[in-house]
C-alpha cells in the first residue's frame, strides 16, 4: 500500500496588513472532515488468489467504472457528482480541496487582503500553461467567473456560489429577454472580478471576504474554460475533447456518450509534472451488477457504483470481498418535491408525505442495512451539524394520513374513526427514477410504501439516466417526485444550506425560495468567526425543516471496490468521495503494480 503523498505548496495567502482577514488562518481553525476507511477482509482462507501474468511491458491504465454518463461537462454550468469529478481531472481552480477536506493553493500562490477586508488580490503562479503549452493568465480566469454569470448563457447551475462578489447577483438574476447586451456589460463594468494583468486577479467583494471563499475558489466556475473553443460553438463545445484545454493532471481523449465511455490521457503541462498513468477509462452502465461482474472478471480497477444492495453479494463473493471499502459519506438522500407543482406546492402535502415515508423500512429492506435514517438536512461530522435534533416530520403512518384528512383533502365518507384521503383532490402523482434494476426495485418500494399509507396511487416513471439528470436541473421540467441527493463540496455549513437552499440557489430546482431564511443565511456568511456564525447557520437550518421543502430520508456510505494493484486511492479516500474512491487525492501520483495486473489488463 502506498505511503498517502504530501503536497509541497507554499501558503496562499501572505503579505496581509493589520486587520486584515486572514483566510488562511481562519481555514486553519475549521474542523477538518477526516473520514477512516473501514475495510471488510474475507473470511474464507480459501479466497482463491489473483491470476499474475508476467512482468510483460503494459501501459497504465486505471478503469473506473460508474452508473450514469455525465450530462454536462462545462465547468461554469455543471454541477453534478459524475460532472464535476471528470472536471477535477482536466481542470484545476484558484485552490484545490484534498481528501481530509482541506484547501491548498492550485492556479494561485498568494494572495492579498484588503484592510477592509472587501478586495483580494490573487496572484497566478508563474509560468501556468494549458494542455496544448499556451500561457494561462488572469484574463483567463476573469473570463471563466463572468461566464459563471453572464444572464446570456444558460443552464447555470453553481452562480450562487459567486453571489458574495459585487454585482454576481445582480447579472445572474437579469432576464436576457429584457436585458440589452448594452445594459448586461453596464451592469458587468459593476462586477467584482478583474484582471489587472497577466498575473493578478481582483476579487471585490459586498462584504468582508468570508473564510469559506478559499473553499469556493476551488470549485468548477473558477476552472479556466478556453474562450476559443466556447466561442466556435457556445452551446455543445464541451462535447468535443479536443476543446477542453485545460490545466489539470489529465487531459480528455474521448467523451463518446453513444458508447457511455470517457478516457483521459495525462496533461504534458501539468503544473506538478505529468501524472504516472498512462490513461483513465470511465465506462458507464446503471446496471450496477453488470458493473460488479465487470470488475470481478478483471475489466475494471474501480467500481465505483456498488449498491447497497449488492453489499451481501459482494461480501460472500471471495474474489472480491477483499477489495471492498466502505466508509463515510458526506451526503443526505431526500425524497425530492417539486414545490411548483401540485400537490406538493402545499406545505400540509409535504408534511403528510414525509411522515408516509418508511425510513427505516426502506434501508433495511431496500439498503440492506446500509446508511442511518436521518431527518435533518447538514448531516452528522459537518461544523454546525445538529444531528441529535428532530428534523422533517418522520415516519408516522398514521399521522399522515391525519395530516391531509385535516387540512383539505378528505374524502367525502372519511370519519374520525376511519379517516380516509380523496385521491382526486391530491390528483396524479408520478415517483420519477433512472431507470436501472436497482433503481427500479426502490421506486417500487417506495410508491407502495406511499400509496399504501395514503390510500391513493402513486405511479413509477422510469426514464433514462442522463435524461433525470437533465430534467432535475430546471425546475420546469424536475420531476414531481423523486429521490435526490446533496453531495457535500466543502466541509463547511454554508456549502449545505446558502450554496444550496438560498433563493435563486439550487433551491430553485424545486421552487423553493424564503426571504426570511435567505436573510439569516446573509448573517451567517457575514460572520468571520466560525463558531459565532454556527448559530446562525443552526437557526437557518430549523427555518429550513419547518418547511418541509423535501423529506430528508437518510445518510448513505461510500461504497467502493478497489483492486490492490491500484496504488493511491484507497490512501487518500474522503467523506465526499461520491464519484469515485480516491478522487479527492494526488490523482496524478495514482500508480499501477503492473507486476500484479491479471490477465484481462489492458495490454495498449
Amino acid at each position: 500500500m502506498q505511503t498517502k503523498q504530501q503536497l509541497n505548496l507554499n501558503p496562499l495567502i501572505v503579505g496581509l496588513v493589520a486587520c486584515a482577514l486572514t483566510l488562511a488562518l481562519l481555514a486553519l481553525a475549521m474542523p477538518v472532515l477526516v473520514t477512516s476507511a473501514q475495510t471488510i477482509t474475507a473470511a474464507s482462507p480459501d479466497a482463491a488468489p489473483a491470476v499474475i501474468t508476467s512482468t510483460v511491458a503494459a501501459p497504465k491504465v486505471l478503469r473506473i467504472g460508474e452508473d450514469i454518463f455525465p450530462d454536462m461537462l462545462d465547468p461554469q454550468k455543471a454541477s453534478f457528482v459524475n460532472e464535476l469529478a471528470l472536471l477535477a481531472l482536466t481542470y484545476e481552480g484558484l485552490t484545490t480541496i484534498d481528501a481530509n477536506g482541506q484547501w491548498h493553493p492550485a492556479a494561485a500562490d498568494r494572495a492579498t487582503v484588503s484592510t477592509d477586508g472587501m478586495t483580494v488580490t490573487v496572484h497566478l503562479r508563474e509560468g501556468l500553461k494549458r494542455a496544448d503549452g499556451s500561457a494561462i493568465t488572469a484574463k483567463d480566469f476573469e473570463y471563466a467567473l463572468k461566464r459563471a454569470v453572464d444572464p446570456r448563457i444558460p443552464g447555470k447551475q453553481y452562480v450562487s456560489l459567486l453571489f458574495d462578489l459585487q454585482g454576481a447577483r445582480t447579472l445572474a438574476e437579469m432576464d436576457p429577454e429584457k436585458a440589452t447586451d448594452a445594459d448586461i456589460e453596464k451592469a458587468f463594468a459593476e462586477y467584482g472580478v478583474k484582471a489587472v494583468d497577466d498575473s493578478n486577479l481582483v476579487l471585490t467583494f459586498t462584504r468582508p471576504v468570508a473564510s469559506y471563499w478559499a473553499y469556493i475558489a476551488s470549485m468548477p466556475v473558477f476552472y479556466p474554460t478556453d474562450a476559443k473553443a466556447v466561442s466556435q460553438d457556445p452551446e455543445n463545445w464541451w462535447k468535443n475533447p479536443a476543446n477542453h484545454n485545460g490545466n489539470g493532471p489529465f487531459m480528455f481523449k474521448e467523451i463518446d456518450a453513444t458508447n457511455s465511455k470517457v478516457t483521459l490521457v495525462p496533461n504534458p503541462n501539468y503544473r506538478q509534472g505529468q501524472a504516472k498513468l498512462d490513461r483513465i477509462e470511465f465506462s458507464y452502465n446503471p446496471d450496477n451488477m453488470a458493473v460488479l461482474q465487470a470488475f470481478e472478471d478483471g475489466k475494471l480497477d474501480i467500481d465505483a457504483s456498488v449498491a447497497p444492495e449488492l453489499v451481501p453479494t459482494v461480501i460472500s463473493n471471495t474474489k472480491v470481498v477483499s477489495d471492498f471499502l466502505h466508509y463515510p459519506a458526506a451526503q443526505t438522500v431526500a425524497m425530492a418535491f417539486n414545490n411548483t407543482r401540485k400537490p406538493f406546492d402545499d406545505r400540509n402535502v409535504r408534511i403528510a408525505f414525509s411522515q408516509a415515508l418508511d425510513r427505516f423500512g426502506f434501508i433495511r429492506d431496500q439498503l440492506d442495512g446500509v446508511g442511518a435514517p436521518y431527518t435533518r438536512w447538514i448531516p452528522p461530522d459537518v461544523p454546525g451539524n445538529q444531528a441529535s435534533e428532530p428534523g422533517v416530520p418522520d415516519s408516522d403512518a398514521a399521522a399522515a394520513v391525519n395530516t391531509l384528512v385535516n387540512n383539505g383533502y378528505a374524502a367525502k365518507d372519511s370519519t374520525a374513526d376511519k379517516p380516509k384521503v380523496d385521491c382526486a383532490k391530491l390528483g396524479e402523482i408520478k415517483f420519477t427514477y433512472p431507470d436501472s434494476p436497482i433503481n427500479q426495485k426502490r421506486a417500487e418500494y417506495l410508491t407502495n410504501n406511499l400509496s399504501q399509507v395514503i390510500g391513493c396511487p402513486i405511479t413509477p416513471e422510469p426514464i433514462s439516466g442522463t435524461e433525470f439528470t437533465s430534467l432535475t436541473k430546471d425546475v420546469r421540467t424536475n420531476p414531481q417526485l423523486s429521490l435526490q441527493r446533496w453531495v457535500q463540496d466543502y466541509p463547511h455549513p454554508q456549502n449545505w444550506l446558502s450554496v444550496y437552499w438560498t433563493c435563486g440557489a439550487f433551491s430553485r430546482r424545486y421552487g423553493y425560495c424564503n426571504l426570511f431564511l435567505d436573510e439569516i443565511l446573509k448573517q451567517a456568511d457575514a460572520t468571520a468567526d466560525l463558531e459565532k456564525a454556527i448559530p446562525l447557520y443552526q437557526q437557518a437550518e430549523d427555518m429550513l425543516i419547518q418547511d418541509v421543502p423535501g423529506a430528508f430520508m437518510y445518510n448513505p456510505e461510500n461504497l467502493q471496490l478497489v483492486k490492490p494493484y491500484v496504488l493511491g486511492p484507497t490512501d487518500n479516500l474522503s467523506s465526499q468521495d461520491a464519484g469515485w474512491a480516491g478522487q479527492f487525492g494526488p490523482v496524478w501520483q495514482y500508480d499501477i503494480d503492473l507486476s500484479q495486473v491479471p490477465a484481462s489488463y489492458p495490454t495498449q
